[in-house]
């Protein structure tokens, strides 16, 4: 009896771990395949078909050509600015504004967190008109701030996900502090904001990865192509509307293989602060 229940359970592991192998290859291989052309010398404006996951003739051309014409060091460059101002603003006010929603008392707090996380459910797209409007105003328009102000202003799921930290937190310890004569803001710094950093480490992989791939407010922001970010000159680059170079196969896979690279590095450091926070969240006081 106890083998013939063992059987579907074996069975069942092969089947899933099958699926799991099929779906690694099929999202491997388009990445092996553009890493292979981005060092293949490739004579044409088409990537050769059928794939080659091994270059034929090996070579740094590609990379030459996208540097010397596409001034991608330049797009990421803004794009670590960007990233970097980014992370800033939302480590000073996203963990704040977490730890009021959490531990705070103030009137109608409620309909306020409510309010904020109403914002959710409304796509970025029908609000680009009016925060548009609004940076333009602040002549914000084709600068850094311009582009990341919209995202921390608007960043309410992580809040959410602050406060969640912060609730699961005692507030044991908040009553400690006041009796030995701590400030609130002494409170916050030195000994809940240390108990989140897993969920800190966590927004700034997110916010870091929404940056990187964010395309279309940059490209509304943004005119000047001296503070475009990475994606604005890869979809400038795909376009090919400034000359037949810009459709060429081998500096196309190139240029991305250069747009993915920081990010393959931060994923690669950084993913057990993902898998730490999704432990910490879980923990109920």
């Amino acid at each position: 009896m106890p083998a013939s229940r063992g059987k579907p359970l074996e069975l069942f592991r092969v089947i899933y771990y099958a699926v799991l192998i099929f779906s690694a290859i099929i999202i491997l291989v388009p990445i092996i395949w553009m890493l292979s052309a981005s060092f293949d010398r490739i004579n044409s404006y088409e990537l050769p078909f059928p794939p080659r996951f091994l270059p034929a003739n090996l070579s740094l051309f590609n990379f030459e050509l996208v540097i010397k014409n596409m001034r991608i060091l330049t797009f990421i460059r803004n794009t670590v600015v960007v990233a970097l101002l980014s992370v800033a603003l939302s480590l000073l006010i996203v963990p704040l504004a977490g730890f009021a929603f959490s531990k705070g008392r103030f009137p109608l707090k409620t309909v306020i967190l409510l309010a904020i996380m109403s914002s959710m459910m409304v796509p970025f797209e029908t609000r680009i008109m009016p925060i548009f409007m609004l940076m333009r105003s602040w002549k914000l328009n084709n600068t850094y701030l311009g582009i990341i102000l919209p995202g921390t202003m608007t960043s309410a799921f992580f809040v959410f996900l602050l406060k969640k930290a912060f609730d699961d937190l005692p507030n044991d310890l908040m009553e400690s502090a006041y009796i030995d004569g701590a400030s609130r803001l002494r409170i916050y710094l030195q000994i809940y904001l240390p108990l989140v950093g897993p969920m800190l480490a966590t927004m700034v992989v997110l916010d870091v990865l929404g940056v990187w791939n964010d395309l279309l407010w940059p490209m509304i922001i943004v005119n000047k192509i001296n503070i475009s970010t990475i994606q604005v000159g890869l979809a400038m680059f795909a376009s090919g509307s400034a000359d037949n170079i810009s459709r060429h196969a081998g500096m196309a896979s190139a240029a991305s293989m250069l747009s993915i690279l920081p990010l393959a590095i931060i994923f690669i450091f950084c993913q057990r602060y993902i898998v730490q926070s999704i432990a910490v969240s879980g923990i109920k006081q």
